[in-house]
């Protein structure tokens, strides 16, 4: 009796999802999928042209609101394919969807496929970055290990590049040395990395930047109480490297003290030397004039 009842109740239950899924409103939906290549020959690999495909289904609402890119495919049996390349229309039965979901439309209908040998490489790493270091920063230099890996896959796709490119490693704020084991990207054509990942070490530097800053006053330090001291070269010009982040401050100048020791003076006039202290991250290149002429009475 049991039994009899659940196989009722698992009836009752299915025909009350076909009359939920039958009367509900049917609506279109969007996908974009990657083309799958099955039945590849031994020793071959297969590569399309296209490595994404939009179909547009139609279906119960109920049903294509359920849908994940998980429930949708494109495969395309290629045992058959003869010679190199193929071109290939995809028909409605090549979309792998539920039974109760229609097929549309397929964009592009036509993909051409290659049938190509699997061949071994070398090829160089090179790193994808995004987002920016911390400000004021840059990447100063880089260590990838390994520097190459092998890649196995079709001829026509490894003939044609020169490197490969890990998967992105995220810059933003950093500023600090900094180490990350990550995969590379894996294109069509492409059947093993060997290597699968590298170790990627990025270490930054401060970005400086040029800069000339006019009128910077010169003052006199050291000074004898007895003495009177006369500036003749009161302003001179400062070619600097700065740091980015405060190149364009409006307190740079402020950053930079220029000055002539008098400490060793007597009375009469003198051609000194300028000299000049200055804040964090910022570097004196030239100043112009390299001398001040000081004139110290008593």
């Amino acid at each position: 009796l049991n039994n009899i009842f659940l196989k009722i109740l698992s009836v009752l239950l299915a025909i009350s999802l076909w009359l939920i899924v039958a009367t509900s409103d049917y609506d279109q939906i969007q996908f974009n999928v990657p083309v799958k290549l099955i039945n590849v020959p031994d020793k071959k690999v297969a590569v399309t042209d296209e490595s994404l495909i939009n179909v547009t289904l139609n279906g119960p609402r109920l049903v294509l609101n359920s849908l994940s890119y998980n429930d949708v495919s494109v495969e395309v049996d290629v045992s058959n394919f003869s010679g190199y390349k193929t071109d290939y229309r995809i028909k409605p039965s090549d979309v792998k969807v539920p039974s109760s979901v229609n097929v549309v439309r397929i964009q592009p209908a036509e993909i051409t496929v290659t049938i190509d040998k699997i061949i071994h490489k070398n090829i160089e790493v090179t790193p994808a970055f995004i987002g920016e270091p911390a400000e004021g920063f840059k990447v100063g230099s880089l260590q990838i290990t390994p520097s190459e890996v092998e890649v196995t896959g079709a001829a026509s796709t490894l003939n044609d590049i020169d490197y490969i490119e890990t998967l992105p490693i995220n810059l933003s704020g950093k500023s600090e040395k900094m180490s990350y084991s990550v995969g590379l990207k894996k294109s069509s054509g492409i059947k093993k990395i060997d290597p699968s990942q590298v170790e990627v070490t990025v270490i930054f530097s401060e970005n400086m930047v040029k800069r000339k800053l006019s009128n910077i006053p010169v003052t006199v330090v050291k000074k004898n109480k007895d003495y009177n001291y006369k500036l003749l070269t009161n302003e001179v010009d400062v070619q600097i490297d700065v740091r980015s982040d405060i190149a364009d401050s409006k307190d740079l100048k402020k950053r930079i003290n220029i000055y002539v020791d008098v400490s060793q003076l007597a009375p009469g006039q003198y051609l000194r030397n300028i000299e000049y202290s200055s804040g964090e991250n910022i570097k004196i290149i030239e100043i112009t004039p390299g001398k001040a002429r000081v004139e110290v009475t008593k």
